[in-house]
């Protein structure tokens, strides 16, 4: 019977993404920093669902590398891989390695691109990774074939390598990210390689994680979309402060301080509540969960608002007691919408 490897390259041979590797490598650390910068709210929207994985990639590639001679690009990739090869996790290598002298067929497959990856490779391994569009010897930054992530990695392995017929053919598959989920799922032996490099067989490719590695993915997602709320609706308080001061010269600080908060909060909670279902909890956004999510947000609202006015008394400004107030109240919002948004 024929032996296929399969392989994902980032994560999995090596030890980290090398796409920011890479830009760092070719462009430097100055221009690498401002193009993620000037990248950031896609890149957010990108993590959160909100952007296709493929087109901010694409866009990010083209901000650096577009209108660059190929064969310079070329040669940074060589260059980068010879510098580089200390990225290769040693045990992936050494399997790579093995089923290459037993003249299996090795392919290392990656949203990557190829120019890149093909030369930390010698003979014997075949590179399908995503394909950069070139014009008259310059890169136009627009990619050739589908960005290889996800059921593209199967669509190009099914193109490339021909898995017909199937009967005669084991297949042994790696990976680490949802990425690779339906390269393993094609596999007859899946393995995820973990952060620390160990190995872990998979049963199924659609393996669930464990409920307590569930539930830190959770507190890690909720935290991401919380700061990014709590930065919206601290932004919109501030503002609203010295535009309500002009319209209501009369009013106290406290009631001041609730309107302009009032006023975020609202502002803060149609994002929070898309990003919470998409992206926190990956739950299917639907009435019931909707009213659930607003109950849960009622009593954050009337906590934020009995602890706001508490740190005021206590003598805090009203710029500075927000801060306070969301250590009290963030921990105790978490527990209440994923008790909503999780419930059967």
């Amino acid at each position: 019977m024929k032996q296929l490897l399969l392989s994902d390259f980032d994560g999995t041979l090596t030890t980290r993404d090398t796409l920011p590797t890479f830009i760092r490598y070719a462009c430097g650390w100055k221009r690498m920093a401002v193009g993620f910068l000037v990248f950031s709210p896609i890149l957010i929207l990108m993590k959160l669902g909100f952007y296709p994985n493929w087109k901010a990639k694409q866009r990010l590639f083209k901000w650096f590398f577009g209108g660059m001679k190929i064969d310079r690009f070329n040669a940074l990739c060589t260059g980068f891989a010879a510098e580089n090869a200390h990225l290769l996790r040693p045990q992936m290598a050494q399997i790579v390695a093995e089923a290459v002298q037993r003249h299996d067929r090795v392919a290392v497959v990656s949203a990557s691109i190829d120019n890149w990856v093909a030369p930390f490779f010698g003979d014997g391994i075949q590179v399908i990774g995503t394909q950069i569009e070139v014009k008259d010897g310059h890169i136009t930054g627009k990619f050739k074939t589908n960005n290889c992530y996800g059921p593209e990695k199967v669509n190009r392995i099914r193109q490339e390598i021909g898995l017909e017929p199937r009967n005669e053919l084991l297949i042994t598959a790696y990976g680490d990210s949802r990425g690779d989920r339906e390269m393993l799922a094609l596999a007859d032996s899946a393995f995820k390689v973990m952060g620390n490099g160990q190995l872990r067989e998979l049963r199924s490719a659609n393996e669930k994680p464990s409920a307590t590695a569930q539930t830190y993915g959770e507190i890690i997602r909720f935290g991401i979309v919380g700061l990014a709320a709590t930065a919206l609706q601290y932004g919109v308080y501030l503002l609203c402060l010295p535009l309500l001061a002009r319209l209501f010269p009369a009013m106290a600080d406290n009631p001041l301080a609730t309107t302009a908060n009032t006023v975020g909060y609202i502002i803060s909670f149609v994002f929070n509540f898309i990003a919470s279902t998409r992206y926190t909890f990956r739950v299917k956004a639907n009435a019931r969960r909707g009213a659930g999510f607003a109950l849960s947000h009622v009593v954050n609202y009337l906590l934020q608002t009995a602890t706001l006015n508490l740190f005021i008394l206590f003598g805090l400004s009203k710029q500075v007691a927000m801060l306070p107030m969301f250590c009290v109240c963030v921990p105790i919002n978490f527990l209440l919408v994923r008790f909503f948004l999780k419930r059967k």
